[in-house]
């Protein structure tokens, strides 16, 4: 087994060199390293062309202009014939075992097809020490709905299912999250592997070219008008003796099946905190419920729960926060959402009441294609 690892580059030699150094010295897994030069300078271009790594193949891909990260990527995938194909930014310090426990998870998990390493928190450690820190993470991750391009491993299966990267995404921005979504309609995740750690100078690139708003915002576009908006969801659960563990992990796998969809949830878990934080917790863990980027849970004492949410979905609908305004509003159990219906008008979030003992998923399905097509 081995991985082809591509690093698309256009100028940024201190950059270039510390990435290629630090991958030569941290990387024990079998590689082939592809570098696709983009219309670089001199002082770049000859060290690539110079550069010799004892035991490991080198191609060099030279564009006499920059054609942008996507095209230099779609070169370096094309030359590609690897079971796993990394994608790795210039900008980035691999740290040592990176390489090789994103591919130990990715042959544990099948179903996970594009994986990325964590990215920051060594600042204040020798990346060394931190890499060593995380070997405590084995087997831990998070899913994400999105793998971002900075570190991003592939499954070859995955690049012969669903091609390369679309070059309607022009010099970059959203190529990553439109990849993402191919590779989930495909029937892969995307995930987090807690114990690989690879340092990001995050939109080093970007950051020489000019204004990064402004040069990702055609890319925005052009995803927005491909696929579905991403949905903001709250849903409220108050929690007490009367609510089985089998209705929790019921709750818990509609909110994670909301995630899987590319919604972002709001839990808001009503009781007390503490009891209720352990309790989802060890459910969460018994029936192997994952982690999940798009889920961000509230614990809050079950005082007038409705006016409360109330307050979350207008304060939400206003001002600089309204773009991150709530699709919809789930209340599961016997709550009569009556006010948060009434106030519609003003938040002008979609409320909806699920039995949880309903065919939830059937449901929930229901309430994504409502609001997305409203």
């Amino acid at each position: 087994m081995k991985c082809d690892i591509i690093i698309p580059i256009w100028n940024q030699p201190e950059h270039t060199r510390a990435c290629i150094e630090n991958l030569i010295k941290n990387t024990r897994y079998p590689y082939r390293l592809i570098l696709v030069d983009n219309g670089s300078a001199a002082a770049t271009a000859e060290y690539l062309r110079g550069l010799k790594i004892d035991g490991v193949e080198k191609v060099l891909i030279r564009n006499e202009q920059n054609l942008g990260f996507v095209k230099a990527v779609n070169q370096g995938l094309q030359a590609s014939s690897a079971p796993y194909v990394c994608v790795l930014n210039n900008d980035t310090i691999p740290a040592p075992g990176w390489l090789e426990r994103l591919v130990e998870f990715a042959e544990a998990h099948k179903d996970a097809g594009l994986l990325n390493p964590v990215c920051d928190g060594h600042l204040d450690t020798p990346i060394e020490e931190y890499a060593k820190r995380l070997e405590a993470n084995k087997g831990r991750y998070m899913e994400m709905n999105q793998c971002f391009g900075f570190c991003m491993l592939i499954k070859r299966e995955v690049i012969d299912k669903i091609g390369y990267l679309d070059e309607a995404f022009g010099i970059g921005g959203f190529d990553d999250t439109d990849y993402s979504m191919r590779a989930h309609k495909a029937g892969y995740r995307c995930v987090s592997v807690h114990d690989a750690y690879v340092y990001h100078k995050q939109h080093a690139t970007f950051n020489v070219m000019g204004d990064r708003k402004r040069l990702v915002s055609p890319g925005e576009k052009t995803y927005f008008q491909k696929w579905p908006r991403h949905l903001r969801i709250g849903w409220v659960f108050a929690i007490d003796d009367s609510i089985s563990d089998a209705d929790i992990k019921n709750v818990l796998d509609g909110v994670l099946f909301l995630a899987r969809e590319w919604c972002w949830v709001n839990l808001w878990v009503f009781g007390d905190r503490e009891a209720n934080k352990k309790r989802l917790a060890a459910i969460s863990s018994e029936a192997r419920i994952p982690l999940h980027q798009n889920i961000k849970y509230n614990f809050l004492p079950d005082i007038f729960r409705q006016a409360q949410a109330l307050a979350r979905l207008i304060e939400r609908s206003f001002g600089t926060k309204a773009r991150k305004r709530y699709d919809a509003m789930i209340v599961v159990g016997k709550d009569n959402p009556i006010l948060l219906t009434a106030f519609y008008p003003i938040h002008r979030a979609f409320v909806c009441r699920v039995d949880i003992g309903e065919d939830m998923k059937k449901k929930l399905q229901a309430i994504i294609e409502r609001t997305r097509t409203a």
